[in-house]
């Protein structure tokens, strides 16, 4: 069972998704290649004090966007519900030209408030949708080697949000989005009801 939690951005390739952005793929440049540096890891890693670890980039992200978030004026979304011309033209106004790892990432959740993403589309988006554990005697197991971009990165070089630089790819993307391609998905608010978290 896959289970969508913020706090285990471990993800891992599905089908249907074979053009995505690689650590060593393409040399566009993306919005969150501060995050995509494999280098700059190690680089914190080593700057650490002794004892303490370093956080996932999934969560190195959020903890800069909560602070970036905590310094932008409260937007008041519209009253409407899906791919509405109210909501376009509010989403076009907010997020226009190039935009930042941040505003990609605040367009996605604005998204899913507006009803036009839906809580599975948009931890699809972000990359935290196929949250997989595979034990063997009781304990994690892993197959990806320790020194590769692979265990730095921890699957967030694969996140469709990472290639997408104007409100028109997320656009793109959420129109292709279909939710029947993750059969195995739930959210967290499912998998709680359910008592498995």
């Amino acid at each position: 069972m896959n289970i969508s939690s913020n706090f285990m951005p471990h993800v891992f390739p599905r089908y249907g998704m074979e053009n995505r952005r690689t650590a060593q793929g393409t040399s566009q440049k993306s919005a969150f290649d501060k995050y995509l540096d494999v280098d700059r890891q190690r680089q914190l890693m080593r700057e650490l004090p002794p004892g303490r670890m370093l956080d996932s980039v999934y969560m190195q992200f959020m903890d800069d966007y909560r602070a970036w978030k905590a310094q932008q004026p409260e937007a008041a979304l519209p009253d409407s519900q899906g791919w509405t011309e109210e909501n376009l033209t509010f989403l076009r106004e907010r997020y226009s030209g190039e935009l930042s790892a941040f505003e990609v990432y605040d367009a996605l959740e604005a998204m899913q408030s507006l009803g036009i993403l839906s809580e599975k589309g948009q931890r699809c988006a972000i990359g935290t949708y196929d949250v997989q554990m595979k034990l063997k005697g009781g304990a994690y197991q892993t197959q990806v080697d320790p020194d590769s971009d692979a265990a730095w990165l921890h699957g967030f070089d694969e996140a469709p949000m990472v290639k997408f630089q104007k409100l028109d790819d997320i656009f793109a993307w959420a129109k292709d989005f279909r939710e029947e391609d993750y059969p195995d998905f739930i959210t967290g608010a499912e998998a709680m009801a359910r008592g498995w978290i």
